[in-house]
């Protein structure tokens, strides 16, 4: 974190660089006045927030108003920006900025190190870079496709760079499987081509039951005939990744806990469509190679309805 001294007190507020879902917050200590008002802003939305201080210290914080600044619809498009922090006592007013990113980081994880990609070559891709102030979309090519700066995050939530890493590529021609894209925990795209498995398909049937005015040819009424008003179904379908080593198998885990998973159309009409992990259990075992294996819930289609 970084730290001042003002009219407002001791500072420590975040670094240049942090993790939206991460928490992030700002300290006042030897604060003379009764409360602050803390006001996050990206330019489009402001969320102003009010602490009350005790014995002198404002603790406020910032995760939540950070997690809002960002559009859920369009979060592929969008997935870091930079925010602007006023931190005022109605006479002083501190002003800060930072890039907040769409993810979040665990003590002594590297941001931004260096990476193998697998390039599908037969799909469309990208190689997703963090270049100091926002994430960039550059398309992939053998070999090296950029270095970068990396950072090391410490248990006080700071950033300390690294020498710089190498981000390369290699070229997978397969054809065959289920593309998906993902963001991963640390607000990159990450994309992968998964061997196709079994289909599981789950029925159940949802409304009333409907008695039906049913009459034979010799014209016996059955008044005990019924229909259910509608069925509805689950596809789940299981996916894995065979043979991958260990950089890639923590890779590809990210997808796991992502909440936004895209399946790719060859259709051109169709491209992306949203999916969701099935809930269930993953097992890694302690070998150099082996397959990484999932499920996803594939959309519901609607059948009629009585």
């Amino acid at each position: 974190m970084r730290t001042v001294i003002n009219d407002l007190g001791d500072i420590a507020y975040p670094d240049e660089i942090c993790f939206a879902f991460n928490p992030t917050y700002i300290k006042v200590t030897d604060c003379p006045a009764l409360s602050l008002v803390t006001t996050v802003s990206n330019g489009e939305k402001t969320f102003p927030i009010e602490t009350m201080c005790f014995s002198h210290t404002a603790i406020i914080n910032i995760s939540r108003a950070l997690q809002l600044m960002f559009d859920v619809y369009n979060i592929v498009e969008k997935r870091s920006m930079k925010v602007s922090v006023d931190v005022s006592d109605g006479t002083h007013t501190f002003t800060f900025t930072s890039i907040a990113i769409w993810g979040n980081i665990a003590p002594g994880e590297r941001f931004n190190g260096e990476r193998v990609i697998r390039w599908f070559k037969n799909y469309p891709m990208k190689v997703s870079i963090f270049d100091g102030a926002s994430f960039q979309e550059i398309e992939p090519v053998t070999g090296t496709v950029a270095t970068l700066t990396p950072w090391d995050y410490t248990f006080d939530y700071t950033f300390h760079p690294a020498s710089a890493q190498i981000v390369t590529c290699v070229e997978d021609n397969a054809t065959d499987g289920v593309f998906l894209r993902w963001i991963d925990r640390h607000g990159r795209l990450q994309y992968w081509l998964f061997e196709k498995g079994v289909k599981e398909i789950k029925n159940d049937d949802g409304g009333q039951e409907l008695t039906m005015n049913y009459v034979d040819k010799k014209g016996n009424s059955f008044r005990s005939i019924k229909r259910q008003q509608y069925f509805f179904s689950e596809t789940k379908l299981n996916l894995c990744a065979p043979n991958v080593d260990e950089a890639e198998f923590n890779m590809l885990e990210s997808i796991l806990t992502s909440p936004v998973i895209d399946l790719y159309h060859k259709d051109a009409g169709v491209g992306w469509e949203p999916v969701v992990i099935d809930t269930s259990t993953s097992k890694r075992k302690v070998t150099i190679m082996q397959d990484f294996e999932f499920k996803i819930l594939l959309p519901n289609t609607n059948a009629q309805m009585l």
